[in-house]
């Protein structure tokens, strides 16, 4: 791969894998599962990571890291077609089982952290629109690295640190 492999996914078919390969010009490379052979090399933000696919195999999701955006990609055309903005940092994506969401999990808060409350946020992209909402995590939650939704389509649940940036840095607890 051209750079630092940075995730994979496999389509709906099982025909092909998609590999993210972090870089200030990232790139997305489209592959035969079988004979790993490049079909598609696709561009994509500074340090592409976590591809997510829909369950129809049409479109595929990527974390533009620092570009603090997602590209959104049409794999039939080969060609990111819109990027959707996100919070600070987006780490890791996953697309609903029906496919009408994509939640992504921004690493970083994008609060002032002499606030409150200071807290993370998981992006929500509708698929239809292309619009984003968030939903704010606890005070104190930071650091997400992933996210995975439930295969009803009813939870998605995040991994994240949760920090009390309250304390006195002297306090033992």
């Amino acid at each position: 791969v051209p750079a630092e492999p940075t995730g994979l996914v496999l389509s709906p078919d099982g025909s092909k894998l998609i590999v993210t390969c972090a870089a200030p010009r990232s790139t997305v490379l489209v592959m035969d599962a079988a004979t790993g052979h490049v079909l598609a090399t696709i561009p994509a933000g500074h340090t592409a990571m976590s591809p997510a696919i829909t369950p129809d195999g049409k479109w595929l999701y990527v974390c533009n890291r620092f570009h603090n955006d997602g590209s959104v990609i049409d794999l039939a055309a080969g060609a990111e077609v819109v990027r959707v903005t996100a919070v600070r940092e987006p780490v890791a994506a996953a697309v609903t089982p029906d496919g009408a969401a994509v939640f992504v999990a921004n690493h970083l808060p994008d609060d002032r952290l002499d606030g409150y409350p200071v807290g993370a946020v998981a992006t929500v992209i509708d698929t239809q629109t292309r619009q984003a909402t968030a939903i704010r995590l606890p005070h104190g939650s930071h650091s997400l690295r992933g996210l995975c939704v439930s295969a009803d389509g009813k939870y998605v649940y995040v991994t994240h640190l949760l920090s009390n940036f309250e304390l006195v840095p002297t306090h033992v607890e």
